[in-house]
């Protein structure tokens, strides 16, 4: 496996996780969204783009196009924590999006 190829799955695999979370909905992701202001579609709108972000990371041509995405939906998280200035909790997002910007660059 190539080191594209590698990240590319981690970030498959993270943004499938992510995905289901916010797809089902448990009690502390749905206390995320209200904190941040967001209306409950929007739980499944992010689900459903980070599932496809990561089918499309699993899909040797998507995987710009997913990590993109991905990206995209990274930096609307790091957005919601700077807005709540929730600073310790920014390394993750940050690490992952910098992981989406070198795939997107590779």
């Amino acid at each position: 496996m190539t080191v594209v190829g590698g990240l590319a799955a981690l970030l498959a695999v993270v943004f499938v996780w992510a995905g289901a979370l916010n797809l089902t909905g448990p009690a502390f992701v749905r206390a995320e969204f209200d904190k941040w202001g967001y209306p409950a579609f929007m739980r499944i709108a992010v689900g459903l783009i980070e599932i496809s972000a990561a089918a499309m990371l699993f899909w040797p041509h998507g995987q710009r196009s997913g990590a993109a995405i991905g990206g995209v939906v990274l930096v609307g998280v790091i957005v919601s924590l700077l807005r709540t200035r929730e600073w310790l909790r920014l390394e993750y997002p940050a690490v992952l999006l910098v992981a989406c910007v070198l795939l997107v660059a590779l």
